[in-house]
Formats: C-alpha cells, structure tokens, sequence
C-alpha cells in the first residue's frame, strides 16, 4: 500500500500546481472547481440538452451534435494516476468538453439559413425565456463568481474580456443573419461561453494536460489539446509533471497571470 502511495505520488500532476501557487492558493481554487459541478450538471440538463439539443436543433433543422463526441471520460484508465489527478482529469473532460459542445452548437444555430414561420420563432422564445433562470444562474455564479473571480485569481488564470469578446464577434458577423432578438440572444450566450472556454483551457492545461485515450470517429477536442501530452503509463507521467515545472505549471500557451500577492 505504502509504495503504491508513494508512485502516486511521484507521478502526480497536482504537485507542480502546488509549487506555482502554494497549498492555500491550490486548496481554495482547485476545491471551488468542484462546487460548479451543480451548475455544469444544470447547463449540461437545460441549455444543452434541453433547450438546444431537444427544442433549437430540431425546430430550426441544424446538425445535432453527439454528447459522446465532445465528453470524454476515459483518462481515468491511466495507468498509476494519483487519485486526486484521476478525478480532476475526469472533471475537466467533462466541463471542457461540454463547453465545447455548447460553442459547437450555438455557432451551429448562429450559421443557420433563418426560418419563417410565427409558430417556429414563437416556439423558441418560449424555450428560451423557460431556460433563461438557469443560464443566467449559470453565467452568475459559476463562471463570474466562482471562475474569473476566485479561482482565476487563486490560480493566476488570464480573464478573457467580455468586452474584447463580444466586438471579436461583431467584427466576425456573429448570428448575423438571424432576426436581431435572436442574434442578441446567441451573442450573449456566444460571449460567456467563449470566457467560460479560456479559463477552463487555462484548468485543463495545467491540472491534467493528459490526451484523451478516445479514437473513435467524430470525436471532438478542444484546439488546445494539441498541446496535450500522452499519458498511459507511469513515465510519460513522471515527463508530463517534468514539463509541467520546466513550463510553470502549465502548457497553455497562456501562461500565467502576473501574481496579485
């Protein structure tokens, strides 16, 4: 038991945070990461699935996008990964991969031929306003409380401006052919999701920067996996927390954010 312990121990990737950051910092911005859970669950239940998935995607006739494609959980089968590191990695493949289904899908809609119709648009505004609770909820507390406040500043994450955000959108013609409600509606969802997409590469890049084991056709990865380092044994792990310390904790091209201490 002790020796497997210590193997843990010298593989885990949490350790490198911790000489960024030290223990308080790391304790109080790696444990407020699992108090989103609740609101990843609720995003995944009423915006993706519910208002997306089972109401948008089939009312405006857009491509449906695979949960399975994009939520990939299977770092968990890395050989000797430190229990610790083997449930943040299970967690950032979920909150990643699911932003990235929400980016995917609402870009989706945003691209779409508008539809005719008083009963389609009708139909939609009700879902949306329906949903809406729960994505603000969301917006609120998970990503402007709990993500660019206290654990972007814990772990010294760049915040990305919604401000900065929202005019790369309208530069790109962002949802502009669609009816001005809906293209505010798809903009405001756009903008927090893309902030919600940047912290959480700065997470998953230095946390668990582990590729996925998943090769089945269609899968769906964020662009900042090509960074990723394999993972399936014990010395690619001993490499990837080597890098983790040669690169100051992290493999996001990001880097870290000046130290407000």
């Amino acid at each position: 038991m002790a020796t497997t312990l210590r193997k843990s121990i010298v593989v885990s990737l949490n350790i490198a945070q911790v000489r960024q950051h030290g223990w308080a910092r790391c304790i109080v911005g790696g444990g407020s990461m699992y108090l989103s859970i609740p609101g990843f669950l609720l995003l995944n239940l009423t915006l993706v699935m519910g208002l997306l998935q089972w109401v948008l995607v089939p009312l405006f006739r857009v491509p449906g996008v695979r949960w399975a494609d994009h939520v990939l959980l299977a770092r968990g089968r890395v050989a000797e990964l430190f229990w610790l590191d083997r449930l943040n990695c299970q967690f950032c493949a979920y909150a990643n991969g699911l932003t990235t289904m929400l980016n995917t899908q609402l870009d989706q809609l945003a691209a779409a031929s508008p539809r005719q119709g008083v009963l389609r648009w009708s139909v939609a505004a009700v879902a949306t306003m329906v949903s809406a609770p729960s994505w603000l909820l969301f917006d609120v507390f998970t990503i402007r409380v709990l993500y660019d406040l206290v654990i972007s500043r814990c772990l010294r994450m760049h915040r990305s401006s919604r401000a900065d955000i929202r005019a790369e959108l309208q530069s790109r013609g962002y949802a502009a052919a669609q009816p001005p409600l809906a293209r505010a509606v798809l903009s405001a969802w756009k903008t927090s999701a893309m902030a919600l997409a940047a912290l959480l590469e700065q997470i998953e890049s230095a946390w668990c920067p582990l590729r996925h084991l998943e090769s089945h056709p269609g899968v769906v990865v964020p662009e900042h996996h090509a960074h990723f380092l394999p993972g399936a044994d014990a010395e690619e792990l001993r490499a990837a927390r080597r890098l983790l310390h040669a690169q100051d904790g992290t493999v996001s091209r990001r880097g870290l954010a000046p130290s407000s201490r």
